[in-house]
């Protein structure tokens, strides 16, 4: 019997190891899927941006510039339903797919409400942005509708842990747009005609993100309501880190001469590059986060994403004048000597962001007073404390970066010493 007893135990280890292994190959496997996903997502904006640039000139060019803008800023209600939607699905024990029905009407209501708002502000934006028509700003509003319904598929994908289908929706949508842009900009010639191309093409990422997590959910037809309030409190978070990372280069074109303004414009881009290579980690420790597995897995999170700032970072510091030459070319040399402190800041946003997801994960509402706190201590410095320079800018943004990294880590140490994670609300979806 004790011979029998310790054969079942035996087995029952290398089951639990043998599991454990196949874990590790898929979740490595779903992490090389999105990041690959991603990546294919970035360069389609980059080619849009490049192709646009060439082919509608100065003017028109500026236009488009300004309304990508505006989509971003749209986005953000994206990015709030997917954090609450995969939040609310890894808490679930029972009722995954029923949440993510409810997910996904929500993300139409969603859809709807975000597109009318933009549309009814057209008016004011046209006036303020010195629009001679409004057609931009009408492709505008019709693009974030499907973004936003977009934003509810991915938190389905990635609450239920299907990263092969998130990986299939940030591909169809990078690319959907991605070819949309360019084939607008190339035969219309014209803002408007590349910002509808980017409408259809977002129209179509949508139609095959809904088809790739139709698996993922049932028929059900429980009230949104109660999921109103969550996703609210996620898209307020993400639109204040959205305008932390965001908000140097306004200061930078208020504050310094246009030269001056041009050389942080072509450092914000080293910023946007650091801050946006690790995105992948996130996105897939996000799950993980919300659920038992929390504890370890915020740890390699954080260690992953500093390591590979570290290496941004060093990379930069080693070849600045290599880096300088491809984001800009050799008429910015002046940014040579601090281009690294620009990586730092990126790279630091980038462990700032993912401390701001592990809060999401237990729904802290307490989290966003942090990055508050570092907006406001970003514009005193840079307004008013720092010398009015492209350095003096840098330096400001990197102190608030490391401020709110610093909070972070500290509310995070002090998780660990309490045993549990803090939470103001139950992570439950509400009845």
């Amino acid at each position: 019997m004790t011979t029998t007893g310790a054969d079942d135990e035996q087995s029952g280890t290398d089951l639990a190891s043998r599991a454990a292994r196949l874990m590790r190959s898929s979740l490595l496997h779903g992490t090389g899927l999105v990041a690959v996903a991603l990546g294919i997502a970035q360069i389609a904006a980059y080619v849009v941006n490049v192709v646009a640039a060439r082919a509608l000139g100065p003017d028109e060019f500026g236009i488009v510039a300004a309304m990508l803008g505006l989509i971003l800023i749209g986005n953000v209600v994206a990015l709030g339903l997917q954090a609450v939607i995969a939040r609310l699905i890894v808490a679930s024990d029972s009722t995954k797919a029923a949440i993510g029905s409810q997910g996904l009407r929500l993300g139409l209501a969603s859809a709807a409400a975000i597109c009318l708002a933009a549309l009814a502000i057209t008016p004011a934006m046209a006036w303020l942005l010195d629009l001679s028509n409004w057609w931009p700003l009408l492709w505008v509003a019709l693009t974030l509708a499907p973004l936003t319904w977009i934003g509810a598929q991915l938190g389905v994908a990635q609450g239920r842990e299907s990263f092969a289908r998130l990986a299939l929706i940030y591909a169809s949508v990078g690319l959907g747009r991605g070819i949309g842009g360019v084939v607008g900009a190339l035969i219309g010639s014209s803002a408007a005609a590349t910002l509808f191309g980017i409408m259809v093409g977002s129209v179509c990422g949508a139609f095959i993100g809904r088809i790739a997590v139709a698996p993922l959910h049932a028929s059900d037809h429980r009230p949104i309501r109660p999921l109103m309030h969550p996703v609210a409190h996620a898209t307020h978070a993400l639109f204040a880190l959205f305008l932390l990372t965001n908000i140097d280069v306004v200061l930078a074109r208020a504050l310094l001469p246009a030269d001056q303004a041009g050389d942080y414009g072509v450092g914000s881009i080293v910023i946007k590059i650091a801050f946006w290579l690790p995105q992948f980690v996130g996105i897939i420790a996000f799950p993980r986060l919300a659920d038992a597995r929390r504890s370890r897995t915020l740890i390699i999170t954080l260690a992953t994403v500093a390591g590979l700032g570290s290496v941004i970072v060093l990379t930069t510091a080693a070849v600045p004048g290599l880096v300088v030459a491809a984001v800009g070319g050799p008429q910015y040399e002046s940014l040579v000597p601090i281009v690294w402190l620009f990586a730092l800041i990126g790279a630091l946003f980038a462990l700032a962001q993912v401390l701001l997801l592990a809060r999401l994960a237990v729904d802290d509402r307490r989290a966003v007073l942090a990055i508050w706190i570092a907006v406001i201590a970003l514009g005193v410095n840079a307004v008013l404390v720092l010398p009015r320079t492209v350095t003096g800018i840098a330096t400001a943004v990197a102190i608030a970066a490391a401020l709110l990294c610093i909070i972070g880590l500290a509310y995070t140490l002090r998780e660990y010493r309490q045993g549990t994670p803090a939470t103001s609300n139950d992570d439950h979806l509400p009845s």
